[in-house]
Parts: structure tokens; C-alpha cells; sequence
């Protein structure tokens, strides 16, 4: 959490006052990874259910963690139509990464990748109201891996390791757009390529 302005401060200090308004505990930690559950190490996450906002502060991503699991507080919050139907679809997943055989997985991964990429539009609209130190091409960049990963997930069946994320491998952001421009629910062959080839 080092190496944060005045603005990345004043953002945080928002985040925590939301939380508690709201009855959202506030959980930001100093680590480089949390788990999600026996199978899913990621950055971070917000749980409307458990009323909790969790983020792992101790990576070069800390910050742009913490925004984006923000993003999905305002989307609970502004009761968007996806929110409900996509949280039914995360439990879905998360059994069929677990290996149990579930109907229509190819919806699921629509509704959870519909969610993910209008989050990270709300991400970047805060990332500029608040001023914040995060470069916002790189992190665009960033968004369209990670929200193209959940159709890779189709492919593999599985969650990225930690160490090799989308949004971390250097081979996979090359290939990726600075705008939100890109085919989500088909992976282009350049970019299946990448993703191939990185194991991701």
C-alpha cells in the first residue's frame, strides 16, 4: 500500500465511509492474494450476501483491486438487473470449476462476463472522477484479459493460477485493446493463441 496520492488516500478513506454506511465490512488487507474458496486464490472480492468488500492491497495492483471490487458495490447498490441473476450464476460456476456437471455453463459465463465488463467500466469512470494513480490504457488493457478470460474458461475449466493471471501476463496484454472495443464472447485466434500458449 506504499506509493499511494493523496487522491488514492482520499479514495480509500471514501471507500471505508461507504462501507459503513451501508453495514458493508470493509476488509482491506495486506496481502498479495485472498482465497475465495478451496479452488480460487484472486485479488479480491464483494460479498452483498455477507455484506463484506475485500481487497489484497499488497500487489501492484492493489489499488486497481480496490476500485473495481468498489464497482461492484455500486452495482448492488444501484440494483442493476444483472446483479441478482449473475450471483446465481457464480455459484453455478464455481461448482462446475469444482468438477459437478451443471445446465446452460455457457450462460452462466455470459451472465458472470456481462456483470465483469460493466464493472470495469464503472471502474474506469472512478478511476478518473477520483484522479487516481493508475494508468487507465494499462488498465483497460487489464479488463478486457480478465473479462475475455471467462470465455477462455469454456476451453480449460478452470480458475488462473495467482502467478499467472490474465491480467498479469505480459504476452496476453499485448494482444489485448486500450479501449473497450474487443469480441467477448468469442475469442479472436490471435488472442487464443496467447492464452494457449501462456497456459493461462
Amino acid at each position: 500500500m506504499s506509493n499511494l496520492s493523496k487522491n488514492d488516500l482520499k479514495f480509500i478513506e471514501h471507500v471505508k465511509r461507504h462501507c459503513k454506511e451501508l453495514g458493508i465490512k470493509c476488509d482491506i488487507r495486506n496481502v498479495s492474494y485472498v482465497k475465495l474458496s478451496s479452488h480460487t486464490r484472486c485479488s479480491g472480492w464483494f460479498d452483498s450476501d455477507n455484506k463484506q468488500l475485500v481487497a489484497a492491497m499488497n500487489s501492484p495492483d492493489g489499488l486497481g483491486v480496490l476500485v473495481h471490487e468498489y464497482a461492484h458495490l455500486t452495482q448492488w447498490q444501484d440494483k442493476i438487473p444483472m446483479w441478482n441473476k449473475t450471483s446465481h450464476s457464480l455459484s453455478i460456476i464455481d461448482k462446475w470449476l469444482s468438477g459437478k456437471e451443471v445446465d446452460d455453463i455457457e450462460k452462466h459465463i455470459s451472465n458472470a462476463r456481462n456483470l465483469e465488463l460493466d464493472n470495469e467500466k464503472r471502474t474506469v469512470k472512478l478511476i478518473k472522477k477520483w484522479g487516481l494513480s493508475i494508468d487507465v490504457e494499462e488498465y483497460v488493457k487489464k479488463a478486457n484479459a480478465y473479462v475475455i478470460f471467462y470465455t477462455w474458461m469454456l476451453i480449460t475449466r478452470k480458475w488462473s493460477k495467482p502467478n499467472n493471471s490474465p491480467y498479469k501476463n505480459e504476452r496476453v496484454l499485448e494482444v489485448m485493446s486500450p479501449k473497450f472495443n474487443m469480441g467477448y464472447s468469442k475469442i479472436s485466434k490471435k488472442v487464443l493463441k496467447v492464452f494457449t500458449e501462456e497456459n493461462i
